[in-house]
């Protein structure tokens, strides 16, 4: 009887160790979690900086996320951020779902590169997609995945606030500009079916961010901004070529093709003060 007593104390004592370990490494296990699948969902580096996270109330920060750029894009990151606020239901915690009360991102930095093959937050998606896809075809094969077979997630609420989109693009040669993205509220992630994987939670995401975004952006209107600069600038090599000299008339003249844009000072840099 005392050695059964022994070696039920023994497993209490084990089960209060491991519960101990849990709750107090979190913060690294939680950022180990972002860092890996952010990366391999989104085909770009992912980094967090720390997390911090309460063992009682399940409330916590994850500062310093930043997303690289998928291949062949030249600004350093897509995504950057401070802050992220985030409560967790603590008990869920060793459950197969986890459920996150709410994850709220403030004042996102967000770089937008247009390029002629689309965006870089474009090509994030597709990136997500085709992972979701890989995902998709492996669990019908019975291949092991992580995102399949590990942890599910439910957010009951997921909030994005006064973001900006800091556009780049080849043809405005440098100049700064940016523009405000309409506020994020996604609710219930994951609720209707017991649960999301971390890829089904970005592509949910990055889908409603990227709308935002090229909603936001298609204001700017750098297509037609592009076709008015390129024939400026096709106009001025003839007649520097030519020998005339209403170069400056019409470089001065090319304002008004630009004047009524929302780009603004960006565009109008381009042809001088």
């Amino acid at each position: 009887m005392k050695k059964f007593l022994g070696i039920g104390v023994g497993l209490l004592v084990v089960v209060a160790i491991s519960v101990f370990f849990l709750y107090s490494s979190l913060g690294t296990i939680i950022k180990s979690a972002v860092e890996k699948f952010g990366s391999e969902i989104t085909q770009t580096q992912v980094t967090l900086k720390n997390v911090d996270i309460s063992a009682t109330d399940g409330k916590g920060t994850l500062r310093g996320f930043r997303m690289t750029n998928p291949a062949n894009f030249k600004t350093k990151s897509s995504v950057e951020f401070d802050e992220i606020s985030m409560t967790l239901d603590i008990k869920t915690i060793t459950e197969d779902t986890i459920v996150i009360k709410d994850i709220t991102i403030a004042r996102p930095n967000i770089t937008y590169e247009h390029s002629s093959n689309g965006s870089n937050i474009d090509v994030i998606k597709k990136n997500v997609d085709s992972y979701l896809g890989a995902s998709t075809s492996s669990k019908k094969s019975g291949d092991s995945n992580d995102s399949d077979s590990g942890k599910k997630l439910i957010i009951e609420k997921f909030s994005i606030l006064n973001g900006k989109a800091n556009v780049s693009a080849a043809i405005l040669q440098g100049k700064a500009m940016s523009v405000d993205l309409p506020n994020i509220v996604l609710k219930d992630i994951g609720k209707s079916k017991g649960g999301a994987t971390p890829g089904e939670v970005a592509s949910k995401v990055v889908e409603t961010l990227q709308k935002n975004i090229n909603g936001a952006v298609k204001h700017l209107n750098l297509d037609q901004v592009k076709e008015a600069v390129g024939a400026v600038v096709s106009g001025a090599k003839d007649m520097l070529e030519k020998g005339t000299s209403g170069t400056k008339d019409l470089l001065e003249n090319s304002k008004d093709l630009v004047e009524n844009n929302p780009v603004g000072d960006a565009v109008k840099g381009l042809f001088g003060n």
